[in-house]
């Protein structure tokens, strides 16, 4: 039975209110709504919501910031502000684990899902996830005890288009509370939670970040699906994508590129060519 819509509403901005479809985007950990700010004017299409997430900026005194408490408060609200009450679904990293509990939990609500770096944990970012303290500490080192200038100049370097007032926001969200609540949803979920996905999927990797090898589970995963009454899944373009020149966080990197990949998938079309299905 899902649970009864939180009481206290996310933070969030709404843009393109005249639009017919509705895209909400859900930020990865420790960032903010701020991190869509370059891709907005490429999707200026569309009737967009973009919150601050549990535990994060704007919406930091909502607890806990667990996946499944935070996807209740993203489905509060598309029901309260998304057109027709459903939305095409975004998520990056956190945020796409987020929007996989959404669409598990409430598929109703989702018209389609786009989601990047947010395949089952394997490798390093299981290790990650298994001590959280060692993932704290590696973003106060890396983010939160260096000047600001300092890091956007480090993440300049790797491609990353990084605003000095995201990197505050960042700085105020490297927080235990996150780190804690971030990562036991996210242990447990697997392949077995992609099958059960009943919702048009697109599972994004950026090779320079992502685990690959794991994207072509998933995205085999995704095409094994089969319907309630044993058939194959209907073909809907489903599956799985690698980004070669992509890191863990490229809708930063290259924001036009994932301004129009979502688009793209939203609207049925061909993804860009940098898009490589596996």
């Amino acid at each position: 039975m899902t649970p009864p819509p939180p009481i206290t509403s996310l933070s969030f901005t709404s843009w393109n209110d005249d639009k017919p479809a509705t895209i909400i985007l859900l930020h990865g950990g420790f960032t903010c709504r701020l991190e869509f700010a370059l891709i907005l004017p490429h999707l200026s299409d569309f009737h967009l919501l973009v919150p601050d997430l549990p535990l994060h900026s704007a919406s930091r005194h909502i607890k806990p910031g667990t996946t499944d408490h935070s996807a209740q408060h993203v489905a509060q609200l598309i029901r309260s502000h998304a057109h027709g009450g459903k939305a095409h679904v975004v998520g990056v990293s956190m945020g796409g684990y987020i929007a996989q509990c959404l669409a598990l939990d409430q598929p109703d609500l989702v018209l389609s899902l786009f989601v990047t770096g947010a395949a089952p944990a394997s490798g390093a970012r299981l290790f990650m996830a298994q001590w959280p303290g060692l993932t704290y500490y590696t973003m106060k080192m890396m983010v939160g005890w260096v000047p600001s200038w300092l890091y956007q100049w480090q993440a300049s370097l790797l491609g990353l288009k990084l605003d000095i007032e995201l990197i505050e926001e960042m700085k105020g969200n490297i927080t235990w509370e996150v780190v804690h609540d971030m990562f036991p949803w996210i242990l447990e979920f697997g392949l077995d939670d992609v099958r059960r996905l009943e919702v048009r999927t697109l599972h994004v990797a950026g090779a320079k970040g992502d685990d690959v090898g794991m994207m072509v589970r998933t995205a085999e995963t995704l095409r094994s699906r089969r319907t309630d009454q044993g058939g194959g899944w209907p073909e809907d373009r489903s599956g799985g994508f690698v980004l070669r020149e992509g890191v863990h966080g490229w809708d930063v990197q290259f924001p036009e590129l994932f301004g129009g990949g979502v688009r793209a998938w939203v609207e049925g079309e061909k993804l860009p060519g940098e898009f490589e299905r596996l």
